[in-house]
C-alpha cells in the first residue's frame, strides 16, 4: 500500500513538473511572439527617424528626407482645403530631370522659408530659363517672385492630417525616447526576461528535488 502511495504521489509530481513546464513554454513562446510583432510594428518607425536625424546632420542646409521623400509641418492655411495648418505633407525629392506643369503642387525654398504652392503658369526668360508663377489655393494673388527650377525641393504628394504636432513632438529628446528608445527597452525584456525567469525557476525546482532525495 504504501509502495503504491510513493508511486501515485512521484507520478502526481511528475505530472505536476510537466504542467508547470508547459506553462512555462507556453509563457516563454508568447513573450517572443509579442517582442517578434513590436520589432515588425517599430522596426520602420526606427528606421524612418533614424535616416532623417542622419539626413539632417548630412545635409543641414535642407530639410531631413528619407528614400526620396521630404515630411514638413505645414505653417499656414494657404492651400487649404488640399491640405491646412498642422497637417504633415510628403515632398518627393526632385532630380534634375524632373519637369512641372501647371497644377502641380511644388515645394520651394523662398529665403529661409519652404513654401508649397500650385503653379499656375510656366514662362521662359529671355535667357531660356523656365520660370514657375506660384500660388496657394486658398490665396487671393499669385506669388510675387516666380520660381527656378533649382529652387524646387520637390513636388507634393500626400498629406496626413493634423500630424505636425505629433512630428514636433517626436523630433524633441522626450519624444525620441518616447517613441524609439522605451518600445525598444520593451522589446529586449520581452526576449531576455522570461527565459531567464524560467532558467531560474528550473535551477530552483532542481534544487529542491536534490533536497527531497
Amino acid at each position: 500500500m504504501e509502495s503504491n502511495q510513493l508511486e501515485n504521489s512521484n507520478s502526481a509530481d511528475k505530472l505536476g513538473k510537466k504542467t508547470v513546464g508547459g506553462k512555462k513554454h507556453n509563457f516563454i513562446g508568447i513573450a517572443n511572439i509579442i517582442g517578434i510583432l513590436l520589432c515588425i510594428l517599430m522596426l520602420p518607425g526606427f528606421i524612418i527617424s533614424t535616416t532623417l536625424f542622419a539626413s539632417s546632420l548630412i545635409h543641414s542646409d535642407l530639410p531631413p528626407s528619407c528614400f526620396g521623400y521630404t515630411p514638413l509641418i505645414v505653417e499656414t492655411g494657404s492651400m487649404s482645403p488640399v491640405f491646412d495648418e498642422e497637417d504633415v505633407v510628403l515632398i518627393k525629392n526632385s532630380t534634375p530631370d524632373m519637369s512641372f506643369d501647371v497644377d502641380d503642387i511644388i515645394c520651394y525654398h523662398s529665403g529661409n522659408v519652404y513654401v508649397t504652392h500650385r503653379i499656375i503658369e510656366v514662362t521662359t526668360d529671355e535667357n531660356g530659363i523656365t520660370l514657375y508663377t506660384t500660388k496657394g489655393d486658398a490665396n487671393n494673388a499669385a506669388d510675387e517672385e516666380a520660381v527656378h527650377q533649382d529652387q524646387i525641393l520637390g513636388i507634393y504628394k500626400t498629406r496626413f492630417k493634423a500630424m505636425g504636432k505629433t512630428l514636433m513632438f517626436i523630433q524633441t529628446p522626450a519624444g525620441m525616447i518616447l517613441c524609439v528608445m522605451i518600445p525598444f527597452c520593451i522589446v529586449l525584456l520581452l526576449f531576455f526576461v522570461p527565459p531567464l525567469i524560467a532558467a531560474r525557476k528550473k535551477e530552483n525546482s532542481s534544487k529542491e528535488e536534490h533536497s527531497i532525495r
